[in-house]
């Protein structure tokens, strides 16, 4: 019985000693040791989380591939005790070090609370209808509004309407993804799931072995990690999300279906709480506990904040996992030293850290939800024009490149000690979208994401057409400046078009009434043969647009290749120059060595800067 020996336990665990390493010390060395083999599962979802027997956790690892586990399952036990005295070069006896108290951080208060409901106190809540403090935070929005600013708490949830590669990438992985959700089982986090391992099956971004590659294979590798997408959302029909070109957009995304499974799981076999179980949430309203699991807190970042290791700390049974988290969570040299390399470096998330210490499982839902921050909105730069016409006047484009890469290698000339990381929202977008991507026939459509406006008050285009722009956006940074680009053809388009219908107007009575720039078609012959954005253009003050574009291949990852040279022949685009950092030309590898080392284009830059006034912006 427990009782005959909880005294010697308490003091062998109060001496920072393991009492399971005690009482196998006392073990027979002839009793049998039951060893299973690693494999790598998925952990079921509700809540069948493997275990490992405390034995079989505390046997020295060599090999972390090779870790022993009960039934087969991926091995979440112990997994990172073992890796961090790998790390700290200890033995297997030697215990980890110990941390005092004024190294470790302050657990502070919970940033948010959450509190069970039946459902008849959820009735009953609902029965009250909205509280005063939420009317006063209601916004009121009718039709004579001109005005409406969306938010984070109050977001536009907007269709996609259409999706491509900007990068030159194969969409045999979208088609296959998308062959997955042919039914539309958007919802289905098991088809999810399925279908972003269909990306990462055809996009590898390292041999399967460790072997030596070849030049082509790495670039091949290189290539498959660089994928840029641009999508395009719906607006409001009643013109209520305004933007301006240099403006961005927040996009607000779930939890990955992998963690928000695994959490859902735990919870379910730890505390037998159901996913349909309703919560109440910071007193606000009733929500279902998966709800707040996939949108509420954030178990996919990267850990930032050291006081989550030490909330966790506190749930862990395991003596040893629980100094493992307090070290984690210190500031001592050794903590700083651990925390960088096996937490910030590998890119680490408390999902992470719940599989590879299993025994802080035992965390519960309030304890989530107050220590865990928000999902962080993700922001992407506007690339359209809100004077875009025709099909596109109700909606915005938008670009990002594809979160997905390798961590350094966290043990010594082992490259299987790399973890491969993906973009939450990225990720997930390009799995929603896999239709649009691969042009394939969409049954039904993807589900609606929630974005709001973000304004910016220092990234703006000047109001003057006459001043001459210098855009220097390398990769991705380019995506605000086709905005500009195409925006400004607008407002030149806009100004041709007043122009040639004044001129075809000289002389007519407009009997009182103000004529708008639409109100009278205009052509070539009614505006005595001024061709919009040529000839007029060419008689008025239209400052140049100097473009600079950098990337790694010009058959790969030249954005926007096509519409920068359509802009360069038809004048909007000035002088393009475009450098490729993978192509071997030594002398312009990077846009900052055009501007050194092409005497003419030095030129140019001084005399816009200093004699014409140009505005110089960088992205990137």
């Amino acid at each position: 019985p427990w009782i005959d020996s909880i005294l010697d336990d308490m003091t062998i665990a109060c001496s920072g000693r393991s009492i399971v390493e005690e009482k196998s010390a006392d073990r027979d060395e002839s009793e049998p040791v039951t060893q299973v083999k690693v494999t790598q599962e998925t952990v079921a979802t509700n809540g069948s989380i493997s275990r490992v027997k405390e034995d079989e956790k505390k046997m020295d690892v060599e090999d972390t591939s090779e870790l022993l586990v009960e039934n087969s399952t991926l091995n979440a036990s112990l997994e990172g005790v073992a890796l961090l005295r790998k790390l700290l070069s200890l033995p297997r006896s030697a215990p980890l070090p110990s941390v005092p108290l004024n190294c470790l951080p302050a657990l502070g208060p919970s940033l948010s609370s959450c509190a069970l409901i039946d459902q008849a106190y959820d009735d009953e809540y609902r029965s009250r209808g909205m509280s005063l403090s939420e009317m006063d935070n209601a916004t009121i929005t009718t039709s004579s509004t001109t005005a409406v600013h969306y938010t984070l708490n109050d977001p536009f949830e907007s269709d996609i309407l259409d999706a491509k590669y900007l990068t030159n990438t194969n969409v045999a992985g979208a088609k296959d993804a998308s062959e997955v959700l042919s039914e539309g089982d958007y919802d289905n986090n098991e088809k999810i799931i399925q279908a972003m391992e269909r990306y990462e099956e055809h996009f590898p971004l390292c041999p399967p072995n460790e072997e030596e590659i070849s030049d082509s294979d790495s670039k091949c590798f290189e290539r498959n990690g660089k994928r840029v997408i641009e999508l395009r959302l719906s607006l409001p029909d009643d013109y209520t999300l305004e933007y301006q070109p240099g403006d961005s957009i927040g996009l607000i995304v779930p939890n990955s279906p992998h963690a928000t499974e695994f959490v859902l799981g735990i919870l379910y076999e730890k505390h037998g709480i159901d996913r349909t179980q309703k919560i109440l949430c910071d007193e606000k309203h009733a929500i279902t506990v998966t709800d707040a699991i996939k949108h509420r807190i954030d178990l996919c970042s990267p850990i930032k904040n050291k006081r989550i290791l030490l909330s966790l700390s506190q749930f862990a049974s395991d003596p040893e996992e629980k100094d493992a988290l307090s070290l984690l969570s210190s500031k001592t040299p050794q903590g700083e030293e651990l925390y960088t390399k096996f937490i910030d470096e590998q890119r680490r998330t408390v999902v992470d850290i719940l599989r590879e210490f299993p025994s802080c499982q035992n965390v519960t839902l309030e304890a989530l939800v107050g220590t865990m921050p928000s999902i962080t909105p993700r922001y992407y730069s506007v690339t359209s024009s809100p004077l875009s016409r025709g099909d596109h006047a109700l909606s915005l484009t938008v670009a990002f490149s594809v979160v997905d890469y390798l961590t350094p290698s966290l043990l010594p000339n082992t490259a299987r000690s790399q973890r491969r990381i993906g973009g939450l929202a990225t990720r997930y977008l390009e799995t929603i979208c896999s239709h649009f991507l691969s042009n394939s026939t969409l049954s039904v459509a993807p589900p609606a994401v929630k974005i709001f406006p973000k304004p910016t008050s220092e990234f703006l285009m000047p109001s003057d057409l006459s001043t001459p722009l210098v855009l220097i956006g390398p990769g991705t940074g380019i995506a605000p400046f086709m905005g500009f680009v195409s925006h400004r053809g607008a407002l030149i388009k806009g100004t041709d078009t007043t122009k040639a219908a004044s001129v075809a107007c000289e002389g007519t009575w407009r009997g009182g009434y103000e004529l708008e720039e639409d109100e009278i078609p205009t052509n070539e012959h009614d505006a005595k043969g001024l061709k919009l954005g040529a000839d007029y253009r060419n008689r008025q003050n239209i400052g140049s647009v100097d473009v600079f574009f950098g990337c790694r291949y010009s058959d790969h990852d030249w954005l926007y290749r096509e519409e920068m040279t359509r802009s360069k022949s038809t004048g909007l685009i000035t002088n393009l120059y475009t450098a490729f950092s993978r192509e071997g030309n030594k002398s312009q590898k990077y846009v900052q060595d055009i501007m050194k080392n092409n005497t003419d284009c030095t030129d140019r830059l001084l005399r816009l800067i200093t004699d014409e006034g140009a505005v110089v912006y960088v992205c990137g």
